[in-house]
């Protein structure tokens, strides 16, 4: 092994600790923190959108005549 300027008993490897992972859970891990990441975007996209008058009226529309049916059935519930 004259010239190889290596070791002639191999790669030294440090004892394996609590922390290293094999190739399938480094893998696993970025798999998961891709499909977290387009869950995030899709959330993000869906509330970063603003409203548009039409819907915004929509929605004051719908609470007022809901609101008044509530208060009429309530008003003919305890009148009688």
């Amino acid at each position: 092994m004259a010239g190889t300027g290596g070791n002639p008993v191999g790669r030294l490897r440090r004892p394996p600790t609590g922390y290293d992972l094999t190739l399938r859970q480094a893998d696993q891990a970025r798999a998961d923190f891709a499909a977290i990441e387009d869950g995030q975007e899709f959330i993000i996209a869906l509330v970063s959108k603003v409203p548009t008058r039409k819907e915004l009226a929509w929605a004051a529309a719908g609470s007022f005549a809901s609101g008044a049916a509530i208060a009429t059935l309530v008003n003919l519930v305890f009148a009688h």
